[in-house]
């Protein structure tokens, strides 16, 4: 359950970041280096941060399938 938790906020997270590269009009200007090297910042941020979130939340234990 805690794993589901986790992947909730991570989803969260996610959505509010894809939001806001959207607002600011990342979409339209990926192809500009400056830009380009923005996104990729905050993609690479988000995803430590998601990373964080994760083991923040599900703690040391990884997913475990139901068996």
């Amino acid at each position: 359950m805690a794993s589901f938790k986790a992947i909730v906020v991570m989803a969260i997270w996610t959505v509010l970041v894809g939001y806001g590269l959207y607002s600011v009009g990342a979409h339209e200007n990926f192809r500009e280096p400056l830009w380009a090297l923005g996104i990729g910042t905050a993609l690479l941020v988000t995803h430590m941060v998601n990373m964080a979130i994760y083991f923040k939340v599900a703690g040391e234990k990884p997913f475990q399938w139901a068996s």
